[in-house]
C-alpha cells in the first residue's frame, strides 16, 4: 500500500490480504546490490535483466521489482519473458530463486517514489533483525536444555564450569540486542527521522550476534551439533543467511555511520 495508484491497489491488495495471491520482492542484483541506490534495471514498458536471491520466487504470483532510481514495478508471474530458476541456499528452510526478465511487461508503481523503496528496505531490515534475535534465543534455550540432559563422566555436562561460562556468554551476546530491534520497530512508526539508521544498526549487529551464538551452540552440543541429525545445523545455516540477506553487516555499519554524519 506504500506505492501504486488506487486502481493498482484495488486489483492487487485484496488478493494479497486474503492470501489468494502471493507476492515477493525482487531487489538484489548480481554483486549484492540490495539498496535502492544500487538497483540498475531500467524501466520502460518492459524490463530486461536479472534479480538474485528472491525469496519464494518459485511460488510467487507477483514480483515487486526494484528499478533504477529507487522505484518499484510489478511483474506478474505469467508475463512474457519471465524465467524462474531455483537456487540452492545454505538455509534449506527458505526457497530462493533467480528471476530473469527478457522484454517483460511491467507496471510501474508511480506513487510513493523512492520513499516507498526506502520504507520497504527498512521494514525488511527490522524483520530480519527480529528473525535473527529469535533464532539466537532459540539456540540458547536448546543449548541449556541439552546441557541439562547430556551426560558425560557420570554427570550432566551442565555441571562443567567451562560449558556454564559458554552458555552465559551466549545469553550475554544476544539479550542486550532485544532493545535494538524493539526500538528499530518503534522508530518505523514513531521516530521516522531515526528509522533508517536504527534499522541498519539492528540488522548489522543482531545478525552478527546470531552467527556467533550459532557457532557457540554448535560447540555446546558437541559432535551431534555438527550433524544433520541435530537441529543446531538448521539454525546455524539460518544465521549465515540472515547475515548476508539484504546486505552484510559491513554494508549497514557504513550506512549507519553515514546516516549519523560520522
Amino acid at each position: 500500500s506504500l506505492a501504486g495508484n488506487s486502481d493498482q491497489k484495488s486489483r492487487w491488495l485484496p488478493g494479497l490480504v486474503s492470501g489468494d495471491t502471493l507476492a515477493t520482492v525482487a531487489l538484489a542484483e548480481q554483486g549484492g546490490g540490495w539498496m535502492p541506490e544500487d538497483w540498475t534495471l531500467a524501466c520502460g514498458a518492459t524490463i530486461t535483466g536479472t534479480k538474485e536471491i528472491v525469496e519464494f520466487g518459485e511460488h510467487a504470483d507477483l514480483f515487486v521489482v526494484g528499478l533504477a532510481g529507487g522505484r518499484f514495478g510489478v511483474v506478474e508471474r505469467n508475463a512474457t519473458g519471465v524465467e524462474i530458476q531455483r537456487v540452492e541456499s545454505a538455509d534449506r528452510t527458505r526457497r530462493i530463486a533467480r528471476v530473469s526478465f527478457e522484454a517483460t511487461p511491467i507496471e510501474l508503481l508511480e506513487e510513493g517514489g523512492t520513499q516507498a523503496a526506502e520504507r520497504v528496505r527498512d521494514v525488511g531490515l527490522v524483520l530480519i533483525s527480529a528473525d535473527a534475535f529469535g533464532g539466537a534465543a532459540k539456540l540458547v534455550d536448546m543449548s541449556v536444555e541439552y546441557a541439562k540432559t547430556r551426560e558425560q563422566f557420570g554427570v550432566t555436562i551442565g555441571h562443567f564450569q567451562g560449558l556454564k561460562h559458554q552458555l552465559a556468554n551466549m545469553a550475554v551476546e544476544i539479550e542486550p540486542t532485544r532493545a535494538l530491534y524493539w526500538y528499530a520497530a518503534h522508530a518505523l512508526d514513531h521516530v521516522p527521522d531515526e528509522s533508517a539508521r536504527c534499522a541498519a544498526i539492528a540488522k548489522s549487529h543482531i545478525t552478527e550476534r546470531f552467527q556467533q551464538v550459532a557457532r557457540d551452540a554448535t560447540e555446546a552440543h558437541g559432535g551431534i551439533g555438527y550433524t544433520w541429525e541435530g537441529d543446531t545445523q538448521i539454525w546455524f545455516k539460518r544465521a549465515m543467511f540472515d547475515r548476508v540477506f539484504m546486505g552484510t553487516p559491513r554494508v549497514h555499519q557504513n550506512r549507519a555511520a553515514d546516516l549519523a554524519d560520522w
